[in-house]
């Protein structure tokens, strides 16, 4: 099937899609997969993204879909790549890749990753994860970085922003952003996902920290939990209990908000036999604290992308990033580590 067939096919599907207000802060989108994923895979041996793409976050600017991703070879060491696209499914990766790399010292010694960017007055900011040990899983902090482009050069801050949790808190041993939130009044706030042994059956939360100026951070912190793990900061979205499916994480929460509130399409994760088990889930709050799980949760799973129709042992579906364009909803994501590509899904929006 030819590229102007295959797309009309799936604007067909779309067509059938029950259609969803974006206002609407209860009831989430239905989305369809596209039926050519991946929209972007790892490089071919021997280059910089040989191994796998995670964590896509997408921009529409000047026309174009700018898609940043998170990537690393068979060294280990993991950077931040950019793609770009005319009409959000035919990727093209920039030939000056990646944007943003490890310095092999100081805080981000080993590691950046999940690049969020906001566009200010006097150029873009990049939020990113960062690490500074050799070790599987996310970093120790938060930092930034500034452009006059969204394409780069991009300067770092010498300090991260924020950082771990003390030992015995539920965000010690890692963290890393998901998504940040502009306020009417100016502030932002960052949601973030943060944890203790990434490389143990960990449990998993998402967090919250609020700025004024995109500079300094403060976590959020519930006055009425006293005792670690929640002495110095509280999650605002937990893990769910034993017999739900996010029972281990929830995690890489996406936030936008609407004229009645704020919805939230986050990963959720529980392990089965072994294995990861990830899907996409909803919620919904009306001050971006309380948040209130969808009932039918999870809302996009494994079963829904027919290319994980014959690997769906090892495959999960993780991290989603939405962009809004006219009527239609694009939903980026992850298939985790075994897979390493990264696929969209569609919805119709009013």
């Amino acid at each position: 099937m030819d590229r102007q067939k295959s797309l009309a096919y799936f604007i067909l599907l779309l067509l059938q899609i029950t259609a969803c207000n974006t206002d609407n802060s209860q009831i989430p989108l239905k989305f369809k997969a596209y039926e050519r994923n991946p929209v972007l895979s790892p490089g071919e041996p021997g280059t910089w993204d040989e191994l796998m793409l995670l964590a896509p976050q997408v921009y529409r600017h000047d026309s174009l879909f700018y898609l940043f991703y998170t990537a690393s070879n068979n060294i280990g060491k993991a950077g931040v790549g950019l793609a770009t696209s005319k009409d959000g499914f035919y990727f093209e990766k920039y030939d000056g890749n990646p944007i943003l790399a490890p310095d092999g010292k100081g805080y981000d010694a080993y590691l950046v990753a999940d690049a969020i960017l906001l566009q200010k007055d006097t150029g873009w900011v990049m939020y990113f994860g960062a690490g500074e040990l050799a070790r599987y899983g996310p970093g120790q902090s938060i930092s930034r970085a500034t452009s006059s482009c969204i394409m780069g050069p991009w300067i770092k801050d010498e300090k991260p922003l924020l950082t771990t949790g003390s030992m015995g808190e539920w965000d010690a041993g890692f963290i890393f952003p998901g998504s940040i939130v502009e306020l009417n009044d100016g502030s932002y706030r960052m949601y973030y996902t943060g944890g203790g042994d990434f490389q143990g059956e960990v449990i998993t939360h998402s967090g919250l920290a609020s700025s004024d100026d995109g500079i300094t951070w403060k976590k959020y912190n519930n006055p009425a939990t006293g005792q670690h793990p929640f002495f110095e900061s509280d999650p605002v979205l937990p893990a769910g209990n034993n017999k739900e499916w996010d029972s281990h994480m929830t995690w890489m929460a996406f936030v936008y908000n609407t004229p009645k509130g704020f919805n939230m399409y986050y990963t959720g994760t529980t392990y089965i036999k072994g294995l990861d088990k990830s899907s996409i889930g909803f919620a919904s709050s009306g001050d971006g604290i309380h948040w209130t799980k969808y009932l039918d949760n999870p809302v996009y799973r494994v079963e829904d992308d027919p290319l994980l129709a014959n690997i769906r042992k090892d495959a999960v579906i993780e991290g989603s990033w939405l962009v809004f364009r006219d009527t239609v909803c694009y939903m980026y994501y992850d298939y985790g580590v075994i897979v390493g590509k990264i696929g969209v899904a569609m919805a119709r929006v009013k």
